[in-house]
C-alpha cells in the first residue's frame, strides 16, 4: 500500500503544476503539447505512485516523469509538418517587445541550459535541480552560469 493517498497526490500535483507546465513548454514549445504531457504525466504517476520511496522527494519524481513524457511527444511531433500559412503574431506594445526580447533570448539558449534556468526561476535549490535533470551539482552550476551569460550577451545586443 502507498503513503501517498489520492487527497496527497492531488494536493502534491497542484503544488508542481506551474513549474512542470513551464519545464513541458520548454522542452515542446507549445502549449497544446505542454498540455499534452502534463496530462500524460498526472496519469502515469498516478498509477505508478506506489514506487515513490520518499514523498518529500515527489517534485523531483514527478517532474522527472513529466520530462519523459514531454520528450516523447517531442519525438513523436517533430516528424509533423507544420503548416507555413500560420497568421502573423500582432505587434506588441513597445513595453512587452522587451519582455519578448527576453523570451526570445531564453528560447535560443541550449535546452539544458534553458531547463536548469527555469527551475532555478520556480525556486528550486541546485541540489534539487540536479536530481530533477539528473545530473552532478557541478554541472548544473556550470550551466546556470553559462545560461546567465549568454542571457546578458543576447541582451545587451539588443
Amino acid at each position: 500500500m502507498t503513503f501517498l493517498t489520492d487527497e496527497r497526490f492531488v494536493h502534491d500535483v497542484r503544488e508542481v503544476k506551474r513549474t512542470a507546465y513551464g519545464v513541458a513548454y520548454l522542452i515542446l514549445r507549445s502549449s497544446a503539447d505542454a498540455e499534452d504531457a502534463m496530462s500524460a504525466a498526472i496519469l502515469s504517476a498516478y498509477e505508478h505512485r506506489g514506487t515513490l520511496r520518499r514523498r518529500d522527494s515527489f517534485r523531483a519524481w514527478f517532474l522527472r516523469i513529466l520530462r519523459n513524457e514531454a520528450y516523447a511527444i517531442y519525438r513523436k511531433r517533430r516528424h509533423e509538418i507544420v503548416p507555413e500559412d500560420l497568421p502573423d503574431a500582432p505587434t506588441p506594445a513597445a513595453d512587452l517587445a522587451r519582455n519578448i526580447d527576453v523570451q526570445n533570448a531564453v528560447f535560443r539558449l541550449p535546452e539544458q541550459q534553458r531547463n536548469a534556468l527555469l527551475l532555478q526561476q520556480e525556486g528550486y535549490s541546485i541540489e534539487e535541480i540536479a536530481t530533477v535533470m539528473e545530473i552532478p551539482v557541478g554541472t548544473v552550476k556550470s550551466r546556470l552560469a553559462r545560461a546567465r551569460d549568454a542571457l546578458r550577451k543576447s541582451l545587451e545586443e539588443l
